[in-house]
């Protein structure tokens, strides 16, 4: 089913577009899997963007923009019952007018999303597969051997999203009728989903979470790396420093 005009207008918060850009500022998902040179060349374009040092700073960059995907699917499938329709060839990343930070939209051509059906445990594991094996898997499997980079700095870009949206789900009261199943999705997503839905042998979600007493991050996502970069709040320098001193 498509999505309604609300639905689109909610989605929005995790950069979601219905709006048709410029050509030339937009790219399918899928050319970013299917394509080395193609890949090679929009992460040089997020390294001249963002005035990353290198190439690997550039890919980790890119895969904390890419990551607003999953909180966009994973509202949808929480807070709506719906699994949105992700395949590579349906996504657009359009990247006209977005300023020095570089933040691209994401565009479902066509944007449609499958009700929940009477299996919910199973329909969810798609919807969990759809984001994670389906997309960020690949993406981070080609970045790293383009880059060289760990690819536990790229998923940990991706949890660390996660879990923050989730508990600013859970403190919303407008989706206080929605609470146990955003509870319930959240500890299945991070103690329970088996690591094949995510394209890996374990669950990247479960390595990382350290509980709900903060989101202090195991590696560095390297922005301190790129022109005005700093040391994010949760980033394991900044808290080594406090240590020493």
């Amino acid at each position: 089913m498509r999505l309604c005009e609300d639905e689109m207008r909610a989605l929005e918060t995790y950069r979601f577009s219905s709006k048709q850009p410029d050509a030339s500022a937009s790219m399918r998902f899928s050319r970013l899997l299917e394509d080395a040179e193609q890949l090679a060349s929009y992460v040089a374009h997020v390294r001249d963007e963002m005035g990353a040092a290198n190439d690997a700073v550039a890919a980790s960059m890119l895969v904390k923009r890419l990551s607003f995907l999953a909180p966009m699917a994973l509202y949808a499938m929480s807070a709506w019952n719906k699994r949105l329709l992700l395949e590579p060839e349906r996504i657009w990343l359009d990247t006209d007018g977005e300023g020095e930070m570089w933040m691209p939209r994401f565009r479902l051509e066509p944007a449609e999303a499958e009700m929940c059906g009477s299996e919910r445990s199973r329909w969810r594991e798609q919807a969990v597969r759809d984001v994670f094996a389906g997309l960020f898997a690949p993406l981070i499997a080609q970045l790293r051997r383009l880059t060289r980079i760990s690819p536990l700095v790229l998923w940990e870009n991706v949890a660390i999203y996660v879990y923050w949206v989730y508990e600013r789900w859970l403190e919303d009261e407008s989706l206080a009728l929605v609470a146990d199943r955003l509870r319930d999705d959240f500890r299945f997503l991070v103690h329970e989903a088996d690591g094949r839905l995510f394209g890996q042998k374990d669950n990247p979600l479960r390595r990382f979470f350290k509980g709900a007493s903060g989101m202090q991050r195991t590696t560095c996502c390297l922005y301190v790396h790129t022109t005005g970069g700093t040391c994010c709040q949760t980033c394991p320098l900044r808290a080594r420093q406090r240590q020493i001193g």
